[in-house]
């Protein structure tokens, strides 16, 4: 009952989130260091994203991005593959889902909830294609390629304390269906060497948690001026 209360949440989520696609690149990180264990974790996170916003100035499609920071919903579903080892699925909203896999390296696992030192690394990436509307009706196809390293440390069952450094790339290419008026109908943009760190606490035992972190960004989108982007970002999460 379990495993099918934890897919109808799923579908759930996808059903009222929809596919939107827009050029958003997540500031948070809200992964700790510690693999399951045995069993899959549900996660629902608010957090902070980059966003870049398309500009047609004299009706080109190569301007600078726009780029703000803004606050995302996202649900992270994660299944263990054994004592040290986690596949995870992130459906961040409005921006690109990501399939990947954390290994840990140092330290006991989230069920064991054990004092020490926690060291692990993540592996993800994903590729979309959706189809959004603005000022023009735009095919998107995204890439993504995503890899962190994070370290914990838990001083009881209930505490711990993580930080941690990424490094992603994102490419979006977009074909304009209703843009006669522009000087071309297609859209290029690439991020490449993201840079992120993070730090962040995690309360709560091996059945549920609550998670507060504090993140930083550096971007630099094609034809735009690099940015820096500092956010927070809180989730809930649950153990099955």
């Amino acid at each position: 009952m379990k495993v099918v209360s934890l897919l109808f949440t799923f579908l759930l989520f996808i059903l009222i989130s929809g596919c939107a696609q827009r050029i958003k690149v997540p500031i948070n990180r809200l992964i700790l260091p510690e693999s399951i264990g045995g069993g899959a974790d549900l996660e629902f996170k608010q957090s902070g994203f980059s966003e870049g916003l398309l500009q047609f100035t004299n009706n080109d499609t190569d301007n600078p991005l726009l780029m703000a920071s803004t606050n995302n919903q996202t649900l992270y579903m994660g299944f263990s593959l054994g004592p040290g080892a986690d596949v995870f699925l992130q459906i961040p909203e409005e921006s690109s889902s990501l399939v990947g896999i954390k290994i840990q390296l140092v330290g006991a696992h989230s069920k064991e909830s054990s004092a020490g030192h926690k060291l692990a690394i993540t592996l993800g990436m994903g590729s979309e294609r959706d189809t959004f509307e603005g000022d023009f009706k735009i095919d998107l196809k995204s890439d993504v390629q995503d890899y962190s390293l994070i370290h914990g440390y838990r001083f009881n069952p209930f505490f711990m304390v993580y930080e941690g450094i990424s490094i992603s790339h994102y490419s979006f290419e977009g074909t304009i269906e209703n843009g006669s008026a522009l000087n071309s109908d297609k859209i290029e943009y690439a991020a490449r060497n993201i840079l992120g760190a993070h730090l962040g606490i995690a309360a709560g035992g091996p059945s549920f948690k609550f998670k507060f972190e504090f993140g930083v960004q550096k971007i630099k989108w094609t034809n735009t001026e690099e940015k820096q982007f500092i956010y927070t970002g809180y989730a809930l999460s649950a153990s099955f």
